[in-house]
């Protein structure tokens, strides 16, 4: 392989039981949109199942079919909400689905669909989803018209800011939620996302938690110290050049190289996800050594320069750690976040799962290793 997404399911393991514990023995829901945040929607799911997770969210109704189509049983819930004539292809799938709006009501009344729904609350996101009092009428509707409502929820929108205003925003939208909380009639109540689940989970008394980018051991401010990190980035060198003389290096000749200097190439660039902002600034890690990238990324490889304490030690086809520990300085560096750089990992990067520190499971663009 050239390159290669490291997925540790032990480590996976470890936080999904640890996010148990921290949300008070909460059942939890397993986010697995944008194809499980790049880690792959279908083995992730398989692997969660296994582990106890019982309903998952996704974004899409065309994400929760694959999900179908590759025997995911468990509940699946469509969380960014569906067109009317989505709808009849959610019943025939049996995918819970997200209501917003109050003609969607009278919509799957009057069409006889036989659906299980969340109601959406919005307490201060400012995206989609009912008022408070809105949300209580819909609810009301849904019970007069034989609609099962088996969830209420809100979405928490800065709940992985520590900032004190952050914080007092975040604790204004639980309060406005708590009305939903009482319905011991309706299966599923949440409201607490990564964010929620490490910061307010003593809060409220939902009965079940959102775990997003969480289960990976990172979020919005970086590794999560008592989470283990599950992924990893890797490549290898492809080419190793002692230069003889000083010489521009990549696209636009903004990289210099100096004679007697070690560049190596590395089979990474911006289509496997690499962001290009990276360029001449960024840093990859070879024998535990961080190794700084010369030059503008390419969109298939890129070239770094080797430091003198390993320069014996390097050969072609060593493995190189492309994003590892330091995937929250990278994601500053090219002023983006965690989520962008994993949701922006393409096809092509293989995903290999671990067990045990050993190939489990090989995903790739040819099938399954």
């Amino acid at each position: 392989m050239r390159t290669w997404a490291e997925i540790d399911l032990d480590n996976l393991e470890y936080n999904i039981n640890k996010i148990k514990e921290l949300s008070h023995d909460r059942d939890i829901m397993a986010i697995i949109k944008a194809d499980a945040y790049g880690m792959g929607a279908v083995t992730i799911a398989k692997e969660l199942s296994k582990m106890g997770v019982k309903i998952f969210g996704v974004s899409s109704l065309e994400e929760g079919i694959e999900l179908r189509n590759n025997g995911i049983t468990n509940d699946i819930l469509i969380l960014a909400g569906t067109f009317n004539e989505e709808l009849e292809d959610a019943e025939r799938n049996n995918l819970q689905v997200t209501l917003t709006d109050l003609s969607q009501i009278d919509y799957i009344y009057e069409n006889n669909l036989l659906l299980n729904v969340h109601i959406k609350v919005d307490t201060g996101m400012g995206r989609v989803g009912f008022t408070v009092e809105e949300g209580k009428k819909a609810i009301e509707m849904c019970k007069n018209k034989s609609i099962n409502v088996v969830g209420v929820y809100s979405h928490l929108s800065v709940s992985d800011e520590s900032d004190e205003e952050s914080v007092s925003y975040t604790k204004k939208q639980l309060e406005k939620f708590k009305y939903f909380e009482k319905l011991e009639e309706i299966k599923y109540i949440h409201i607490l996302n990564s964010g929620g689940i490490l910061k307010f989970s003593e809060i409220p008394q939902s009965n079940l938690v959102r775990a997003g980018i969480v289960m990976y051991g990172v979020y919005g401010e970086g590794v999560i110290e008592n989470l283990k990190r599950v992924f990893t980035l890797k490549s290898r060198i492809l080419f190793l050049k002692e230069l003889k003389e000083d010489i521009d290096i990549s696209y636009g000749r903004v990289g210099k190289g100096y004679k007697n200097e070690l560049i190596a190439t590395i089979t990474v660039g911006y289509a496997d996800g690499f962001r290009r902002e990276l360029s001449n600034k960024g840093t990859v890690e070879i024998h535990g050594i961080p190794c700084k990238i010369v030059g503008k990324v390419c969109m298939d490889m890129l070239m770094i320069k080797i430091p003198e304490e390993i320069k014996t030690k390097v050969k072609i086809g060593d493995e190189v750690i492309v994003m590892g520990e330091d995937i929250f300085e990278k994601s500053k560096m090219v002023g983006s976040s965690i989520y962008e750089l994993f949701t922006g990992l393409s096809r092509r990067v293989s995903r290999v799962y671990l067990k045990k520190g050993k190939p489990h499971i090989v995903n790739s663009l040819i099938g399954k290793l």
